[in-house]
């Protein structure tokens, strides 16, 4: 449940120790990260979106609500606000709320800041992100009945994202069959690899409704404090489904677990201006 606040990121996500700046040298997969300019799909029309989390298209376990729109004092800037919660037999289970605010330089499709609450039976924990030129700062705040722990750490890279600007880059690319796109994405306090393949076109079912569609692979790994990637086993395969438009909006992501799959599907669209 960790994973519900991020809808092109659920399912594989956990928190561990923060990172300190000191890196002896870059590894190889670093070295691979995209860092093409943002393509002929980078501009974004203001637009809110809901998805239904659930569990083998049975069982709701979720709703996430993202709008995304231009700043209003005209900086250049895209504003993401998500917000979500547990719901149903799940909600029984693991009560859990989030809020979270993304902005995005609209010309680079690069994070400036990332901001996330989340509330969860007995606790709270707050993580804010200040992505800089060649570093990451984040701070993660746990208000327990025992009191507020905060913590600072940093990592040195110079072309990480967070979980929306994430969204926009990719989508931005031309996204032909078989392109590869590799990026750094901190949703929490933990940088990410992930990796998306282009497995090409086809015609997709979200809610009763058919879309043509951009399928592409999603495979996600853990940067450990040592920079080696930790992969996650249980996660057998990870599925992302974009509309293929001049929008291409995020229609599902599916994850193929041992035991099952989870799914975030877009449930309603509104277009704000």
């Amino acid at each position: 449940m960790k994973a519900l606040p991020i809808v092109l990121f659920l399912s594989f996500f956990s928190l561990g120790d923060l990172f300190s700046e000191e890196v002896t040298g870059p590894p190889e997969w670093m070295k691979s990260v995209t860092r093409l300019p943002p393509g002929n799909h980078a501009d974004l029309r203001p637009v809110a979106l809901e998805y239904t989390l659930d569990w083998n298209h049975r069982v709701n376990a979720g709703r996430v609500e993202i709008s995304i729109v231009k700043s209003d004092s005209n900086s250049g800037r895209f504003v993401g606000d998500a917000q979500g919660s547990s719901t149903g037999f799940a909600r029984l289970l693991y009560p859990y709320d989030f809020r979270a605010k993304s902005i995005v330089d609209q010309n680079s499709l690069r994070p400036l800041t990332f901001q996330l609450v989340e509330k969860e039976r007995g606790g709270e924990n707050s993580y804010d992100i200040i992505f800089e030129t060649k570093r990451q700062i984040f701070t993660t705040t746990s208000k327990q009945k025992t009191g507020t722990v905060s913590n600072t750490g940093r990592f040195r890279f110079d072309f990480g994202q967070d979980a929306l600007s994430s969204a926009f880059y990719l989508r931005s690319q031309a996204l032909k069959d078989g392109d590869e796109i590799s990026m750094v994405v901190t949703p929490f306090n933990r940088p990410y690899l992930a990796n998306f393949k282009v497995l090409g076109r086809e015609s997709h079912k979200v809610k009763g409704k058919v879309y043509e569609a951009i399928k592409l692979d999603a495979q996600i790994g853990k940067v450990n404090p040592d920079l080696s990637i930790k992969s996650y086993e249980k996660v057998k395969s990870t599925t992302l489904w974009f509309s293929d438009d001049q929008y291409r909006i995020p229609l599902e992501l599916q994850s193929q677990l041992t035991f099952g799959y989870v799914s975030a599907r877009l449930d309603e669209m509104k277009w704000l201006e």
